[in-house]
């Protein structure tokens, strides 16, 4: 133990250091207590035999004074002289005294002083060694963890070495992957164009057909019946009527009778007018029931209702809703009075504003993140969908949460079944989940191959539509819970 040898050295020299300083100090201390005791001695010693001296002086005057009144002789004039010199001697003691006195009151403050000095030392020495034992002991400490730390590092970087290794091969494979995959999609995509030009093709051919067989119809029932022109038949409109022939009656006549009409639908190729909606990026945008206003929420926190006029394709701005603290994430209006508009947004809340007053009616706060989704259920329920993985159904008559219904994952879209307060959710872990309006429990669950998106039912309430990040729309039959069909585009991603 090198260090313990080292701090004992050091207290030996310190105290070394320290007596050498007092040493002279105590022995001059102790000589001059010397001195005093010999004095003080000294002095009783005088002081007896001045008493002495002085009774004999006494006895000698009262027995030496003759009766003719002579002087002393001269042993008393001796003694008096002796008696002064010891007198002298005596005051120079004890003037001697007192000087010693002093210095000894001195000496012995200083030696007072230099103690405390030194018990102050001895203190800060064994708190500085305790310190130092204490550091010493942290030292050890932090080595050990250094230690394990350095081999949690090592195991560390092995590890990570081996997971860029893997990384690089799944990387290199994911090159080749995304390749192959656009290899095959471009093929597909020729293979597709080249069967659509085939159907298009036949598509032509039996139109081509079908205008021969009318016509020839038409030549032959031309004596008879006045037959409104090919063009009339053929119309460039959406919706048009189409006559289909009969055979001749009895009679020899021929007569046309009415089918059921059709629509004719085409893909939609470029848009019938467009508006600029500000510099900020639109999240939601919603048809009022009544087809004649459009609400679109973004991130400039802020709901805006356009007029629309289809006469003109022109839209209007009517005004604007404000109140949203965030982005505003979905946009649904009340389907039975069509007099309310509800927005949610990533502020943690739901809002509902009066169409007539343009005013704030209702904040619904609960929610514990973003709200994604919200849906009128009925004119005064309203359910609502969230980041923080629940759902809740919100009554407006007493402003208020009844119902908190717990997913354990994100909910994207939700819409209802009926006015009870039945729902279908959409959540990020790739279910589609179906909520009873007597308990908080899901009534089942259907697993789809990636997170669904959104949802939109029909008017019936049998059929569903969900789409989901695997770019695929499903159909879903709701008396079974089953998907139906499958949409899927590869030219175009979904949105």
């Amino acid at each position: 133990m090198e260090w313990k040898q080292k701090i004992f050295n050091q207290l030996q020299e310190r105290n070394r250091q320290e007596r050498d300083v007092y040493a002279e100090i105590v022995k001059h201390y102790n000589r001059l207590t010397e001195n005093y005791s010999t004095i003080l001695v000294r002095c009783t010693e005088q002081e007896r035999d001045i008493l002495t001296l002085r009774q004999e002086n006494t006895d000698l005057q009262k027995n030496s004074v003759s009766v003719a009144g002579l002087p002393v002789n001269d042993k008393v004039r001796t003694l008096e002289n002796d008696y002064m010199k010891a007198k002298d001697e005596i005051l120079t003691l004890l003037r001697e005294r007192g000087d010693m006195t002093k210095e000894v009151i001195s000496l012995s403050r200083l030696v007072k002083e230099r103690d405390e000095k030194l018990y102050s030392e001895q203190n800060k020495n064994q708190i500085l060694t305790k310190e130092n034992i204490s550091l010493k002991q942290q030292l050890e400490s932090a080595h050990e963890q250094l230690s394990a730390l350095k081999k949690v590092n090592e195991t560390i970087h092995d590890e990570f070495q081996a997971l860029q290794l893997a990384y690089t091969q799944l990387e290199e494979r994911q090159k080749e992957l995304d390749a192959t995959i656009a290899v095959l999609r471009q093929k597909m995509t020729e293979k597709i164009e080249k069967k659509c030009n085939a159907l298009d093709e036949e598509v032509k051919l039996h139109e081509k057909r079908m205008e021969d067989d009318v016509k020839r119809k038409l030549d032959e029932a031309k004596s008879d019946v006045m037959i409104p022109t090919l063009s009339n038949l053929i119309s460039t409109t959406t919706t048009t009527s189409v006559t289909q022939l009969k055979n001749t009656n009895q009679d020899g006549k021929i007569h046309l009778t009415p089918t059921v009409d059709f629509i004719k639908v085409v893909v939609p190729k470029k848009a019938i007018f467009k508006w600029d909606c500000g510099d900020n990026e639109l999240h939601a945008i919603q048809f009022h029931p009544s087809g004649s206003l459009i609400a679109t929420g973004g991130s400039d926190r802020k709901i805006h209702i356009w007029e629309l006029n289809a006469h003109n394709n022109q839209v209007q701005q009517a005004y604007v809703l404000t109140g949203n603290n965030s982005t505003v994430t979905a946009i649904d209006f009340d389907s039975e009075n069509a007099n309310l508009i509800l927005g949610c947004s990533e502020d943690f809340a739901c809002r509902v504003w009066g169409l007539a007053d343009q005013r704030l009616r209702h904040t619904l706060t609960g929610h514990g993140a973003k709200v994604f989704c919200a849906k009128f259920v009925t004119a005064t329920l309203i359910a609502s969908g969230s980041q923080d993985r629940t759902l809740k159904l919100w009554d407006l008559q007493n402003r208020q949460c009844v119902r908190t219904l717990f997913a354990g994952s994100k909910c994207h879209d939700l819409v209802a079944l009926d006015a009870s307060g039945s729902l279908i959710s959409g959540h990020f872990d790739k279910k589609i989940r179906f909520w009873d309006a007597r308990n908080d429990s899901t009534k089942c669950e259907l697993q789809l191959q990636a997170a669904v998106t959104s949802l939109s039912i029909n008017r019936e309430k049998q059929l569903l539509l969900a789409c989901s990040r695997d770019d695929t729309l499903k159909l879903i039959e709701l008396r079974e819970n089953r998907v139906i069909q499958t949409f899927r585009s590869i030219v175009n991603a979904i949105a």
